[in-house]
């Protein structure tokens, strides 16, 4: 069993709200074929963590490690981080990065950023990408890179259950709430063409900052319920069967795929969202709607509450049996990047 590194797994016990648990799905799925050195040994020092393993493993994998200038020395993360990238293969170490998004969600530290995601382009030996919208952006920033780039959708749980719940609202927006979920800017346009009463609506996550909740606040009323908290799976399950459609707003700008997106499928939901990476790709099988503006949406969303009959519920078995954790680690392990 070859031996593996994974990124990010941070010592984060008192930030459970924040951790993806995408890297506890990835591991669990791939233990068959890979033996991860630190799984069990979060690091309290970022990438630098990844030092100590350097001579035990055969391949690493990242994870929104685009990111890194925006982590606590930051600086110097990003400059071991494109050192490690120059070196690795004389290393004999395989890097495999999953490219979740285009570039980051935050603007700041850009050009570094973009340096690193144009390394990783260049130098990892493989590029998984959750979107085919993923293909044709890394090819458009680095001609040939589509070479080594793989596409598989995001994996995903079946928790569908059975039960028939009670609507109480018409929208569900759920998830860590940040600046390029686009909530405020939906709120807002709601407001402005006095559609703020229109719809039932339920926003629940934790809220990233202080500044954003008082802007969400302040769009609140009697139709528009704003809850910062944390939303465990019971309970997210629970609310989806109380919620007639689950809506994303993301910007176009930043997002490729989404696994609140996956998990929102995963409990049986009917879903809105832009028309962007993953999002498209659903839409062409069938299984969510898009939409490309807020004009867009509106009428959408009309549609679709009017609509009881939702997905097609065989397709929807069908995707959630193809694209488990289980499959995606048969599919992945397959590949020559792994023999």
């Amino acid at each position: 069993m070859k031996n593996a590194y994974i990124y990010p797994i941070s010592a984060r016990a008192e930030k459970v709200a924040t951790h993806n648990p995408y890297l506890d799905d990835f591991v669990e799925a791939m233990g068959t074929q890979f033996n991860f050195v630190n799984k069990d040994n979060p690091s309290a020092s970022g990438i630098f963590g990844m030092l100590k393993y350097l001579f035990q493993i055969d391949y690493v994998f990242f994870n929104w490690i685009e990111d890194v200038p925006d982590k606590k020395a930051g600086l110097a993360q990003a400059i071991f981080l494109l050192f490690f990238l120059h070196i690795s293969s004389s290393l004999k170490i395989k890097v495999i990065w999953t490219m979740h998004n285009k570039l980051s969600h935050s603007n700041e530290h850009f050009l570094l950023k973009k340096i690193i995601f144009r390394t990783l382009l260049r130098r990892a030996d493989g590029i998984l990408t959750h979107s085919n919208e993923g293909v044709r952006y890394a090819e458009s920033m680095v001609p040939g890179s589509r070479e080594r780039i793989i596409y598989l959708p995001h994996p995903v749980k079946n928790r569908i259950s059975q039960r028939d719940s009670q609507k109480k609202f018409d929208l569900l927006i759920w998830g860590t709430i940040t600046p390029y979920k686009g909530i405020v800017e939906f709120l807002e346009y709601l407001y402005r063409n006095n559609y703020q009463n229109k719809y039932e609506i339920l926003i629940t996550g934790k809220v990233a900052s202080e500044k954003l909740l008082d802007l969400l606040l302040g769009c609140s009323n009697q139709n528009i319920v704003i809850k910062d908290e944390w939303t465990d799976n019971e309970a997210l399950q629970s609310l989806i069967g109380q919620s007639r459609l689950v809506l994303f707003t993301y910007a176009k700008s930043s997002v490729l795929s989404s696994g609140a997106l996956m998990d929102s499928l995963g409990f049986g939901a009917r879903v809105i969202g832009p028309d962007v990476g993953a999002f498209a790709d659903l839409e062409k099988e069938g299984l969510i709607r898009t939409f490309n503006d807020f004009d867009d949406l509106v009428a959408i969303l009309d549609d679709e509450l009017h609509n009881a009959s939702g997905i097609c519920n065989d397709k929807l078995t069908f995707f959630l049996g193809d694209n488990s954790w289980f499959r995606y680690a048969e599919k992945l392990g397959s590949l020559p990047l792994f023999s």
